[in-house]
């Protein structure tokens, strides 16, 4: 996820969060603010006017090759731009808007997936989307139209006890393997999973939090702990990700360490539009 996504992110606790009428991220808020935030959601999900950004993640290994993009999602406002996830997201948690959001960002995943036939896209979801119903259904009819489409989805999830302790989470997980879809562990490092979850779920990718990759050329304890987690990553035999980057010092780091693939503003913001990105910005990586 981009900084903005992150630091407003309400996937990380939305599951968790006892009290639905002010989420933990919202404490100090007036309801008057939230219960507008709620309404100004409603009304963007009732008029088509949530959409998806994307931003692309960069093979290391074959710089400057796009090895798949991230779809975040974004609301539109009625003077036509995009309102931050900050203005939003938060008010959402645990509400049944989040699981409509994820609906609607995993449609416009899957319609950019069928334009784009060789492409590969990430979408994010909130704990609430395990208890969906209709998301997986919506995935299981794209599957059987367009049957390759699913090895081309990627389902990200954070490093958060809200998912890996749901106790629909191994089904829900199982329902996308057998479709074909991979899955990603987002955020790595950034609380507290135990290290049993990696036998447990076998991610396919893991993603190590921004907050590592931040300053990474320059942060040796940021370094030793990276090293450290693309060891598990190897041994689990997950691809790794680390967020981010956003200078060729912190780049060429990440690849002297190893990573598979790096994500941030030096590669890429997050764009509407995917065509004709060359992943990078011309910068030397060495």
């Amino acid at each position: 996820m981009t900084r903005d996504d992150k630091q407003t992110d309400h996937y990380k606790d939305a599951a968790g969060t006892a009290d639905i009428t002010m989420p933990k991220a919202l404490k100090g808020v007036g309801q008057r603010d939230v219960t507008a935030s709620r309404a100004m959601v409603a009304r963007a999900l009732q008029v088509g006017a949530v959409t998806v950004v994307y931003q692309p993640v960069i093979d290391a290994r074959c710089l400057p090759q796009i090895a798949f993009y991230e779809a975040l999602i974004r609301l539109r406002s009625p003077s036509g731009g995009l309102l931050a996830p900050g203005q939003f997201l938060p008010a959402i948690q645990g509400t049944p808007l989040a699981s409509a959001i994820d609906r609607v960002a995993l449609a416009k995943t899957l319609a950019q997936l069928r334009a784009m036939p060789d492409t590969r896209i990430s979408v994010n979801i909130c704990p609430m989307t395990l208890d969906d119903p209709a998301w997986l259904s919506t995935l299981s009819m794209a599957a059987n139209e367009t049957p390759d489409l699913p090895y081309r989805l990627i389902v990200e999830m954070t490093e958060d006890e809200g998912f890996l302790a749901h106790p629909r989470c191994a089904s829900f997980l199982a329902s996308l393997r057998s479709l074909g879809v991979s899955v990603a562990l987002d955020d790595f490092g950034a609380g507290a999973t135990g290290f049993s979850h990696f036998r447990e779920h076998r991610f396919d990718i893991v993603k190590i939090d921004g907050s590592y990759g931040d300053q990474l050329a320059t942060n040796p304890d940021a370094q030793a702990l990276v090293r450290a987690m693309l060891g598990l990553a190897r041994h689990f035999e997950m691809l790794s990700v680390i967020e981010y980057i956003d200078n060729p010092e912190d780049a060429a780091c990440a690849v002297r360490l190893g990573v598979d693939c790096m994500q941030g503003y030096l590669f890429g913001r997050p764009s509407e539009d995917m065509d004709g990105r060359s992943g990078t910005d011309g910068t030397a990586i060495g």
